[in-house]
């Protein structure tokens, strides 16, 4: 009777700890974005895998890790062939995530140290610096992006990128429960809080200090549209199959171009793949014209055709009728974009007043490349025609928004289905609208303080990253070392 209780008592423990874990994670990195949250699910894992055997220690993190991250893919209604592709990658995400997390029970548990807490920080980033690398979704599963309205702490992006953030958020609730683990133990448990508590502490003091700098840079007035449009219409005008419409779509832009240059923009910003360039030399012309009329750069995202191939590209015009520069997204999103060649240069445009300029589309900013190329040349704003999916404009906005911290330079995107957004390069919102808010068009208007490019972290690139490979590759191969040798040189 004694065993049957204490198994009901352990499987209840494991199916509340799984649960309110999951819960967390959903509430964090969903659209609900409570970032407090993220510090607390990683808690009372590390605190339950303390107790529990290696066994329960891989499945607590495996079904806490597989049904968050699934739950977050079902509640965006992705296309079902996205979702068959994102839940592969949740199922490899959630093997590593209980594997790092057993590591670091087994290497506490083992040699009974205050520094094991490094163990679990550099397995997660190290994990999720790996799959940025390889993954075609490069970093947008990161926890990271969680805290981009945690403006102090973010700041450390410009350093070390978001292997930075995500490292301070595994370290400190696994600090935490080490010290609770050898709270018997006043001097251990005492070590265990001084590592993460102290890094956490000079990440505040450098996040304030970061953010009462101020922007000595100059501003410009930007502005961005986009008109609302079904799935149906939207294919419609993208195959031109319906020209009535399409010469619609491009009367209504014009007419928003016109509006937010007489309420003062400097610079106009559209949405990927707002048209099909069918006829180029006429389509371009009308946007050339359109251009100089308004006395407005103007930067539009077109699908566009050069012999055989076809591009998702950004093409910018200036205000006095010139075509300055198209630019071909590079991170093409399968299947959807499987037509498509991806580009492989940047697309930087050099201004007599505002400032140089990168061009990025959509999925391109979800990577660290290009985007770090861009902060190495100096750009001090960068504008990103988008589509989205509806329900998922606020992850790839935020994520938008980070780049923009790393590489220290503004950012202005305009998504189709998702969020019109400006910041700074601190990570400041200027100005956010939905644009599925209303069935009319969603202007949006803004001054934006150009920033400087040239961040720490965009010259010294991910030595962060890899820092956290190396010291897990060396908690693994700790456990195979004698003990003695082990505890003598740490």
């Amino acid at each position: 009777m004694g065993s049957l209780l204490e198994k009901n008592s352990k499987l209840l423990k494991f199916v509340f700890v799984v649960m309110i874990s999951s819960i967390a994670y959903f509430y964090s990195l969903g659209a609900q974005d409570i970032w407090v949250l993220l510090w607390v699910a990683p808690l009372l894992l590390c605190m339950y895998v303390l107790k529990a055997s290696f066994v329960a220690s891989l499945c607590v993190g495996f079904f806490t890790s597989f049904i968050s991250g699934s739950a977050l893919i079902l509640a965006a209604s992705y296309p079902m062939d996205l979702v068959k592709i994102l839940l592969c990658e949740i199922f490899a995400g959630a093997i590593a995530f209980a594997i790092v997390l057993s590591v670091f029970r087994y290497i506490t548990i083992r040699y009974n140290h205050w520094l094991t807490s490094l163990v679990f920080a550099s397995g997660l980033t190290a994990y999720e610096f790996i799959v940025s690398l390889f993954s075609r979704g490069g970093s947008v599963s990161s926890i990271a992006y969680t805290q981009i309205t945690n403006i102090p702490v973010i700041q450390i992006a410009s350093v070390t990128g978001i292997w930075g953030i995500t490292f301070l958020l595994s370290i400190v609730p696994a600090g935490i429960a080490l010290a609770w683990h050898y709270r018997k133990n006043h001097q251990l448990c005492t070590k265990a809080l001084l590592l993460p508590v102290g890094l956490l502490s000079l990440t505040m003091i450098f996040g304030v200090c970061r953010l009462s700098m101020p922007l000595q840079q100059p501003s410009i007035k930007v502005g961005s549209a986009a008109e609302p449009m079904t799935l149906e219409e939207y294919i419609s005008v993208a195959t031109n199959k319906d020209s009535q419409k399409v010469s619609e779509v491009i009367q209504r832009y014009t007419r928003d171009i016109e509006k937010l240059s007489q309420s003062g923009a400097k610079v106009v910003l559209l949405p990927e793949k707002t048209l099909t360039l069918s006829s180029q030399q006429d389509l371009l012309q009308k946007l050339t014209d359109t251009a100089n009329q308004n006395k407005v750069y103007l930067i539009a995202g077109l699908s566009s055709q050069d012999n055989e191939n076809f591009y998702n590209s950004a093409f910018v015009f200036s205000p006095s009728g010139e075509r300055l520069l198209r630019y071909d997204k590079q991170h093409l999103l399968p299947p959807f974009e499987n037509k498509y060649t991806p580009g492989n240069s940047l697309g930087i445009v050099n201004t007599p007043s505002m400032g140089t300029w990168g061009i990025e589309i959509c999925k391109d900013m979800d990577f660290t490349y290009p985007a770090l190329e861009y902060s190495q040349q100096g750009i001090s704003l960068m504008f990103v025609p988008a589509l989205d999916f509806h329900s998922d404009g606020w992850t790839h906005g935020r994520i938008a928004i980070m780049r923009g911290i790393e590489g220290n330079y503004a950012v202005a995107r305009a998504g189709q289905w998702g969020l019109l957004t400006l910041s700074d390069s601190r990570g400041h919102i200027i100005e956010m609208k939905p644009t599925d808010a209303s069935a009319n068009a969603t202007l949006l208007l803004g001054d934006l303080t150009l920033g400087t490019g040239k961040s720490i972290y965009s010259q010294l690139g991910d030595w962060f990253g890899w820092s956290c490979v190396v010291i897990f590759i060396l908690s693994l191969i700790i456990p195979f070392l004698p003990k003695k040798i082990v505890l003598e040189h740490i």
